[in-house]
């Protein structure tokens, strides 16, 4: 009797054993301002980012699980257990346009296998998120419902200085006052710090809470686009961190000026000899 007993427990636990996702008590919808990371990027080494024909003006980081003391779960068992590009096939056009990869050398499939396999394997303990496929599509309706472009084109794109009060401002109506987290880039050659992202928490069925006011807000979790010094003695690339009491809200024309001059520099180079 007692292997009867022992096989009958193990199939009543096994479900709880194998759930996909971990336990969580919100979510942080982040969204990256391209101009400023291709600013910054190619103001340290020429072509290392690009923004594609028709990128929006504002695109998709990612939307991580988090826990209220400002921790978070990460590469989680989900199903499946690692990015499987064939089972976003459907939305795959869409997702090329909202949550586009900004660096020539990586594939866009590497940006998105980062964010699901870190953050969204976890997300699965919600039904809402239960699969690979599920996870993508909320993703993008969050980024179609909250229309941060809109909601900023009061402070800018600009070359004026802004600040903390002035996105709060700009951001009040579109979030119904509550509290968010932005970060800047720092520009390698001008010094300047450049509004580079902004990160907005969610319920579990997606709507609108406060951000936690934690001190530590996790920077390192945005590593897609803060890589580490670079193979050969290249300069390391500029990372997100949290900007001072003024900073510029780039206009695309100065990035894409910026950007020509490196570029033509920098295919100089490659073309000698």
């Amino acid at each position: 009797m007692k292997p009867l007993i022992f096989l009958f427990i193990l199939s009543f636990f096994s479900p709880i054993l194998c759930r996909d996702g971990e336990p969580f008590d919100y979510l942080m919808f982040t969204t990256i301002y391209p101009t400023a990371v291709c600013r910054a990027d190619d103001d340290s080494v020429p072509e290392s980012c690009e923004i594609p024909d028709g990128t929006p003006q504002w695109t998709i980081h990612g939307l991580w699980p988090n826990f209220e003391n400002g921790s978070y779960p990460q590469n989680c068992h989900g199903t499946p257990r690692h990015f499987d590009e064939n089972l976003i096939k459907p939305i795959e056009e869409s997702l090329v346009k909202v949550w586009p990869n900004l660096y020539p050398k990586k594939t866009i499939q590497s940006f998105w296998k980062h964010e699901y396999d870190k953050h969204g394997t976890c997300a699965q303990s919600e039904k809402l998120f239960e699969s690979e496929l599920a996870y993508f599509t909320e993703v993008m309706k969050v980024f179609d419902s909250i229309d941060v472009a809109k909601a900023m084109s009061s402070v800018g794109p600009s070359e004026k200085l802004i600040g903390a009060k002035d996105i709060t401002t700009a951001l009040d109506g579109l979030l119904g006052g509550k509290r968010f987290q932005f970060n800047c880039l720092r520009d390698k050659k001008t010094k300047q710090f450049l509004l580079g992202d902004i990160r907005l928490c969610l319920n579990k069925d997606l709507t609108l809470r406060d951000c936690p006011g934690h001190k530590d807000d996790h920077l390192n979790r945005v590593s897609r686009f803060e890589r580490s010094v670079r193979k050969h003695g290249q300069p390391p690339l500029p990372s997100f961190q949290p900007c001072p009491s003024e900073f510029i809200y780039l206009p695309a024309e100065s990035s894409k000026k910026s950007t020509s001059f490196f570029g033509k520099v920098w295919n100089a180079v490659k073309n000698i000899g």
